[in-house]
């Protein structure tokens, strides 16, 4: 006899065992008692989640001979003859290999010859966004004037790609990824009852592999099933060709020691026994993002049970700067990757990047922090518009008050690049504004904004208190001090640098009429 498969083997005949997607079995066993059958169906959702299944099984309630109840019997030759894809009512169709205007004309010609009596005809088209314009086009004639006891159940995993006109024809039930629990709990009642030991944290990690298919869970223990050996963690990454979350938590902890020749021992190690490298770098990437994910919301990392503690450790030792910064250091070379004619040389130059783009970080704030500054006057701005005041540093933190302390203009002329675009993924007007503008000048607690003749309004606007606690919030951020905003024109910084005593009317007058018309335009002269 030959070898059936698990997923064939475990898919479910029945509403009752569709693993998680009740809001679906739900609705449709009420349909059935009530004989409310819609004719078209459009089941959506990632892949393995059950939407053929639920299908067949429809297709079976419909037309099963001995229905007690909602649920088929199973036993009938209808109920046999549509398991086995036999059943001359039951038609499935792959839109992927017959997407065309003909595939679909023929379908039309075909679903007026009547099922028999008491049956219904069933379409089953798998992949349906896949369809061509005009065979969606052609569909479309159908489903707006269905022949009597015809259903149509359209799937898809991509359900934006259906036109708007089919979608409105149609009742769409959406299928959710499964929760890891319900994955691992089918995946003991299948070891269970094969009579096969195995280790309940291997499920878990066969679990988090799926991404929510429990098809595709199926199909992992199936292939590490087929080593006649306890299931463990380690023979399912081996099956797998993966090198495993602990493999991924040694890597981060190199990162973290900033050891390349640590760092660099791990990823020969796990070369060694086999592992891709363009697959080490992957597997760091989605530990990372768990390290991530566990730091900035506290939810519990997706990772081995064993593991989970580390990694919030590994989060709250590197903090969540330095994790972003290895994640985007990461990511755009797993980008080039694939371009790469050498992937082992590839990856050991991107973990060692990864450690010394933030040693000359480090650095080059160090180098910067302890340089003071010996030309700078620290001069009382200009009279015409008095700085903000400078919160109380008994409310702030005592590293922030140091930081303020220590930081120079450098520093911030250095990072503003950052700082324009944290601005501006936190308020595209506000960045619009500060764009125009310059650090020029920063005193204890006050960092002066410069703009050009001419830009008034950006200054203006900068002023007003939503953008100015945007700005603020961004540069307490980056610099881990408090700072205060104090936009400014070119004239204004020169008046203030200068120490001259407070301006005359006359100078006034000059001033705005810079602002106003250029300082090309404005002649001054005596009499």
């Amino acid at each position: 006899m030959a070898y059936l498969a698990l997923y064939r083997e475990w898919r479910p005949k029945t509403f009752a065992e569709i693993v998680g997607q009740a809001h679906v079995t739900k609705t449709f066993l009420h349909a059935l008692r009530q004989e409310r059958i819609a004719h078209a169906y459009l089941f959506s959702g990632p892949r393995g989640t059950g939407k053929t299944t639920a299908a067949k099984i429809l297709a079976k309630a419909l037309n099963c001979q001995q229905r007690a109840g909602v649920e088929p019997c199973n036993q009938c030759p209808s109920c046999v003859s549509i398991d086995q894809g036999v059943a001359m009512e039951v038609l499935e169709i792959d839109a992927a290999s017959n997407r065309g205007i003909d595939e679909i004309r023929d379908l039309r010609e075909k679903v007026n010859l009547s099922a028999g009596q008491d049956r219904y005809k069933v379409y089953i088209i798998d992949e349906v966004h896949m369809l061509t314009t005009e065979a969606f086009n052609a569909l479309l004639k159908t489903l707006e004037e269905p022949p009597a006891r015809v259903v149509f159940i359209l799937a898809t995993t991509e359900a934006h790609k259906i036109p708007v006109t089919i979608l409105s024809r149609v009742q769409r039930f959406e299928f959710h990824r499964i929760r890891q629990e319900d994955i691992e709990r089918r995946l003991m009642e299948v070891c269970t009852a094969l009579g096969r030991s195995v280790d309940v944290a291997a499920l878990t990690v066969i679990a988090l592999k799926a991404e929510g298919g429990l098809r595709d869970a199926l199909s992992i223990l199936d292939q590490c099933l087929i080593a006649d050996e306890f299931l463990d963690v380690s023979l399912v990454y081996q099956i797998l060709g993966m090198a495993g979350e602990s493999y991924s938590a040694d890597v981060v902890d190199g990162l973290l020691a900033e050891d390349y020749a640590r760092v660099l021992g791990v990823l020969g190690e796990g070369l060694s026994l086999g592992c891709d490298p363009r697959q080490i770098l992957t597997e760091l990437l989605d530990y990372l993002r768990q390290v991530m994910l566990s730091l900035t919301s506290g939810q519990k990392p997706q990772v081995e049970p064993n593991l989970e503690e580390r990694v919030r450790q590994q989060g709250q030792q590197a903090g969540i700067t330095k994790i972003l910064g290895w994640l985007s250091v990461l990511l755009q070379g797993e980008s080039q990757l694939r371009f790469a004619a050498n992937a082992r040389l590839a990856v050991e130059m991107l973990l060692v990047k990864t450690i010394h783009t933030f040693q000359t970080q480090a650095e080059a704030t160090l180098s910067q922090t302890l340089m003071k500054p010996s030309t700078r006057q620290k001069t009382k701005p200009a009279a015409a518009k008095t700085p903000p005041a400078v919160p109380n540093p008994a409310d702030q933190a005592a590293s922030s008050t140091d930081g303020a302390e220590l930081l120079v203009l450098e520093s911030v002329q250095a990072r503003w690049e950052e700082v324009l675009k944290r601005v501006r993924g936190a308020k595209k007007s506000t960045h619009a504004f500060l764009l125009e503008g310059h650090p020029a000048e920063l005193q204890e607690h006050t960092l002066y904004i410069v703009f050009k003749e001419g830009f008034t309004f950006h200054r203006d606007k900068l002023d007003q208190p939503e953008n100015r606690q945007t700005i603020e919030t961004i540069l307490r951020e980056v610099f881990q001090c408090p700072l205060i905003i104090y936009p400014l024109m070119q004239a204004e910084l020169v008046e203030k640098i200068s120490g001259r005593p407070e301006e005359t009317v006359e100078q006034r007058l000059v001033y705005k009429a810079r602002e106003m018309f250029g300082e090309d335009l404005v002649v001054v002269t005596e009499k």
